[in-house]
């Protein structure tokens, strides 16, 4: 995907109908990173969990109706949505299945998983490499939900972290404004209101970065949809539009293995889309002449290297180095010539409130050893 885009004022007040992003104001031309960005939903319970009250057919209505691209399904320890041959394409959504395992140490995301798992007699780690073992893979789900706190920081083959989780990193820490809310206050406003920035989870990604190399942060609705004397409370249309992880594919055509091999390798980044939709972003490594990487690639340091952003709409940018911000702009666009190796990751908020947040670039030193290649390449 290519974009021209150039800066503007910010906008207000804060929008919160759906527009189509405006490319006014042309400063430079951005090179064609050679991905389409395909949008979807990840970790969604339905009827299929048991304490779900949407249905299988309400994720695929509200999924076509939100023009989603993909969608995962992550039942509570099973994988019978699976079984029952659920997995295919419905209208212009492409519906995988993986499920939520319940392990001794906190919940885990097992993605590309044909078989059930014995969670009960294995170990966390051993549940780690059963799914590994099945030629799936993982992330850690919501790690500061009080009810499952991730405990096992230890453990080590597994390829993500839920760096936003829906659920609980904004509704179950509002529980008493959940309560309260008496419809009266339009439904976007409301919802807006509960949105922060996951400070915690976000530390935590970065910390593991810094000592194992490569993690991949998604962006998850951790969706039931709840129903209550004929009102929907959490409904997928807002969950769904709460938080996506678009991924970058290399192909026109969208399949389980371009899904699955970009959230493996970090092309991927996470768009909170209830006032302002997300259709594509970058955030990518050139030297003007040519990309060198993008979100999840690892890059070598050289003379001239510059990481290019560039949105859909105006917001305040922030660049962090190795979990440190250090840098800041308000704009459209924005080239930043890098000084020295690390990873970099860039996070864009509209009026205070948390839009994009872009998985790294991995910027190593040009001697890097062998080991620390590995390091990187293996996310350890």
């Amino acid at each position: 995907m290519s974009l021209v885009v150039g800066c503007a004022a910010l906008p207000l007040p804060f929008p919160l109908q759906h527009k189509e992003p405006s490319t006014a104001g042309v400063p430079f031309a951005v090179l064609d990173d050679g991905y389409t960005d395909y949008v979807g939903a990840v970790h969604i319970h339905t009827t299929y969990s048991h304490d779900a009250h949407g249905t299988f057919e309400d994720v695929i209505r509200v999924a076509n109706a939100q023009r989603l691209d993909y969608v995962i399904l992550t039942e509570h320890n099973n994988l019978r949505a699976l079984r029952d041959g659920r997995q295919g394409w419905y209208g212009g959504t492409l519906v995988l299945i993986g499920m939520e395992i319940s392990t001794h140490d906190g919940h885990y995301l097992a993605f590309n998983v044909t078989e059930e798992i014995d969670r009960k007699t294995l170990t966390t780690q051993q549940v780690i490499d059963e799914v590994n073992r099945q030629g799936g893979f993982g992330f850690i789900a919501h790690p500061y939900f009080k009810k499952a706190r991730w405990n096992d920081w230890a453990v080590t083959g597994f390829t993500g972290i839920e760096a936003y989780n829906v659920a609980h990193d904004s509704l179950d820490e509002n529980r008493a404004r959940l309560v309260a809310w008496t419809f009266t206050v339009p439904p976007d406003i409301f919802w807006l209101s509960l949105l922060d920035r996951p400070y915690d989870p976000l530390r935590t990604w970065d910390q593991l970065i810094a000592r194992r190399g490569r993690i991949v942060g998604i962006g998850s609705t951790d969706a039931h949809e709840f129903h209550l004397m004929g009102l929907k409370f959490a409904p997928y249309e807002i969950m769904f539009r709460f938080v996506r992880t678009h991924i970058l594919v290399s192909s026109p055509t969208l399949t389980k293995e371009g899904v699955y091999d970009a959230l493996r390798a970090g092309h991927a980044y996470i768009a909170i889309e209830l006032a302002t939709e997300v259709n594509e972003f970058l955030f990518m490594a050139e030297d003007g002449k040519q990309v060198l990487g993008i979100m999840g690639d690892e890059v070598a340091f050289q003379p001239g290297l510059t990481l290019t952003t560039v949105l859909p709409a105006v917001a305040e940018l922030t660049l962090f180095r190795n979990g440190e911000a250090v840098d800041h702009t308000i704009g459209q666009s924005w080239q930043i010539p890098v000084t020295q190796p690390g990873a970099y990751r860039v996070e864009a908020m509209r009026h205070t409130k948390p839009w994009i947040i872009s998985n790294p670039i991995y910027v190593r030193a040009a001697t890097s050893t062998p080991e620390e290649k590995e390091k990187v390449e293996d996310g350890r």
